[in-house]
């Protein structure tokens, strides 16, 4: 595992950023703990645009000198290699010992490769719970071909009947009639972006999950409109806007069965002005604080 170095911003000796409050994990138990994936594996195979390996580094130092009080420990990341399916099993394997501890994990990834690695994790846990994944995206994700950034929920659900699959924010355009063929074949709960906007649609996906013994939640930034995110494999000309992901994320973030979290696709090279990993770093530190805010 990689570990990381936080610095930023002291305005006095009192602690009030976040890289004046995290400190290494150390088996720690019932905490909220950051771990990186730094793979972009995925998105090559995918024919995207690499760089999303940088992206737990970069997020990192964004996170660093935003306002933070409350204990979070950062167990360093997961250095993944071409063999994407070793890279994987070890995030899972790193999950599954901090969901172990009652921990809450915060995965940094990576390309959204990063949410398969997560579902072993999750898995190998609640062996014999109902499990829901909530993925907000622009993409279903759903390709049935070499394992790639495209294809991990069609691999969930192929190998786990106790999985169910909800996915928010799907662009029709950006989806082809196979993929809408497969989340036919597999009951697969989705709403557009458009639908999205319709309010009411957020309180009955979160009274849906509710049900479920556990559900852990993936964010794939190319969701987000391409102004506000341009620094993604497959940058959004239509998306959520920033207030949009933000509130749809702490809306979520409150769920008393959420394990687990994880955000992918923030590609550094790709980025202007920083704004796609300033941006994962707000969300990331929003999820944090409306969880111990409840």
């Amino acid at each position: 595992m990689k570990k990381h170095n936080y610095s930023g911003r002291i305005d006095s000796n009192r602690p009030e950023r976040f890289h004046q409050i995290v400190e290494p994990y150390t088996n720690e138990a019932n905490s909220d703990v950051i771990i990186g994936f730094m793979s972009d594996e995925g998105v090559r195979r995918n024919k995207g645009r690499i760089g999303a390996k940088e992206a737990p580094e970069k997020i990192r130092e964004k996170l660093s000198s935003l306002s933070y009080t409350s204990p979070i420990f950062d167990a360093g990341s997961v250095e993944g290699t071409e063999d994407l399916e070793t890279s994987q099993q070890i995030l899972g394997k790193a999950v599954s010992k901090l969901l172990s501890h009652d921990n809450f994990p915060v995965i940094l990834g990576g390309g959204h490769e990063t949410a398969y690695g997560h579902y072993l994790g999750v898995r190998d846990v609640y062996k014999d719970k109902r499990i829901a994944v909530l993925n907000i995206d622009a993409h279903f994700d759903l390709r049935n071909e070499e394992k790639s950034s495209g294809t991990m929920f069609y691999e969930m659900l192929s190998e786990d009947d106790k999985i169910d699959y909800f996915v928010i924010g799907i662009q029709p355009f950006s989806n082809t009639k196979s993929l809408y063929e497969n989340a036919e074949k597999f009951n697969v709960k989705y709403w557009t972006l458009d639908e999205l906007r319709n309010d009411s649609y957020l309180s009955a996906i979160k009274t849906a999950l509710e049900d479920y013994d556990y559900v852990f939640m993936t964010l794939c930034m190319d969701s987000i409109q391409q102004s506000y995110a341009p620094g993604t494999s497959a940058p959004a000309p239509n998306g959520f806007t920033a207030e949009e992901i933000i509130k749809t994320v702490k809306y979520f973030a409150s769920l008393e069965n959420l394990s687990s979290f994880d955000i992918s696709e923030v590609s550094p090279p790709l980025d202007i002005d920083d704004r796609t990993s300033s941006l994962a770093a707000l969300i990331v530190i929003t999820l944090l604080n409306e969880r111990n805010s409840n």
